[in-house]
């Protein structure tokens, strides 16, 4: 072959690399895709990622009185009043659940006698400060209330959304940010779920509600964490999440069931009362004892909370989404895409070895396209027992079809 053929064929061969990464960001190939992190999935080497906890730790109280009538509601009001909540901390603790997280940011208002020694008898209670921007020039940094720690970075941290107003509620207790008003928040791409970790007040890193509810849980104070924008927050105890440059933990939506969950109004009630009302063997007395040692994530989960399109053609609400994510992070099951750079490297590896063996002898072909399919789906499944990641192979693959093909067509001088 000669050297201008074969630099045409290189450039050829670049073009159409392009050409497919481009489709594969726009999920043409999404059955492949989804085959094959199934066929990860169901790899043996998938069991043996570190995790906090074998099972899934974490129970939802699904709060849903919003769409009911007044007269039917639990709670008098929406949202639930601190008397309410008060309430609530009370029967909750009967329980003994590790960690108690409130997605709903609770009132900034001056407690009702016995609200904060209500709140303080909680074991784990986790709340959180309603953070946003006013995108105001200017606007001073405003002061972190106590209970919310400021993580240690490295590396740039410029892509984490912003807050300059924080309303944190009257209590001593643990806080994470429970909304960044920058339209930075969960939100659903097809296949992925993606979930915020952090929150950044100038050059302050500071946990999310999901992220501090977890280390909370875990045992791990926030002062020992390390977070790596763009690559994963670490620490003791066996703490690994991903993360992109902006803080989000990405997971892979068909990897993980839907969480436990138990009704909020039953913690109306004592459990006395509770285990009067339930027979033993009832679903609803097992789900209230499930809380036993969980993360107990307290959020909405009405139908207008229900906003998010599943691929399975199911809705779910925020609170369901992040228990989800939660429950991923504690068992370790979970997938990331390789990223650019990487998924860039393995095409590249496929064009050149693709431009090798097209010019092997016509009866050799075949021999080529095998190693090379047997050596990509031997890169994927050691990404994915090393580091929980998927790359895609579908422009791989058809990098190699495209090499055999030239390679059968192309003339030869003399043919064995």
């Amino acid at each position: 072959m000669s050297p201008r053929l074969t630099l045409l064929l290189l450039l050829a061969a670049a073009a159409l690399g392009v050409l497919l990464h481009r489709e594969q960001r726009r999920a043409t190939f999404d059955g492949f895709d989804r085959g094959h992190r199934e066929f990860l999935r169901a790899n043996p080497g998938a069991n043996e990622w570190p995790s906090l906890t074998k099972e899934p730790r974490v129970v939802l109280a699904r709060l849903d009185d919003r769409d009911l009538p007044p007269e039917q509601r639990a709670f008098d009001a929406w949202p639930p009043t601190p008397q309410e909540w008060q309430v609530v901390f009370q029967n909750v603790k009967a329980y003994a659940p590790r960690t108690v997280a409130m997605e709903i940011p609770l009132a900034a208002e001056p407690p009702a006698p016995g609200y904060a020694e209500s709140a303080a008898a909680v074991p784990g209670l986790v709340l959180g400060a309603a953070a946003a921007n006013s995108m105001a020039a200017g606007t001073p940094e405003p002061a972190l209330p106590p209970g919310l720690t400021a993580l240690r970075v490295t590396g740039p941290s410029t892509g984490i959304p912003t807050f300059d107003t924080l309303t944190a509620p009257g209590l001593k207790t643990p806080l994470g940010v429970a909304e960044v008003d920058l339209g930075q928040r969960l939100t659903v791409d097809g296949e992925w779920c993606r979930v915020p970790m952090l929150a950044r007040s100038g050059n302050r890193v500071v946990p999310t509600l999901a992220l501090r509810a977890l280390l909370l849980w875990a045992g791990v104070p926030p002062e020992e964490i390390t977070v790596n924008p763009g690559t994963a927050i670490r620490g003791p105890k066996g703490v690994f999440i991903p993360i992109d440059e902006e803080g989000c933990f990405r997971y892979y939506l068909p990897l993980t069931g839907a969480a436990d969950s138990v009704e909020a109004d039953d913690l109306l009630f004592t459990k006395e009362r509770a285990e009067a009302t339930y027979d033993a063997a009832s679903p609803e007395r097992k789900r209230l004892e499930s809380i036993h040692d969980t993360l107990l994530w307290v959020g909405a989960d009405d139908r207008t909370a229900r906003r998010f399109r599943l691929p399975d053609g199911n809705s779910a609400s925020s609170a369901e989404l992040t228990a989800r994510a939660l429950a991923a992070v504690q068992t370790g099951r979970f997938i990331r895409p390789q990223e650019e750079s990487g998924q860039a490297i393995v095409q590249a590896g496929a064009i050149l070895f693709g431009l090798w063996f097209s010019r092997w002898k016509k009866r050799n072909l075949w021999k080529g396209f095998l190693i090379g399919g047997i050596a990509l789906l031997t890169v994927s499944l050691l990404a994915f027992q090393t580091n929980h990641t998927w790359v895609p192979l579908a422009p791989s693959l058809l990098q190699l079809l495209l090499a055999f093909t030239a390679g059968w067509i192309m003339p030869r001088n003399a043919e064995s």
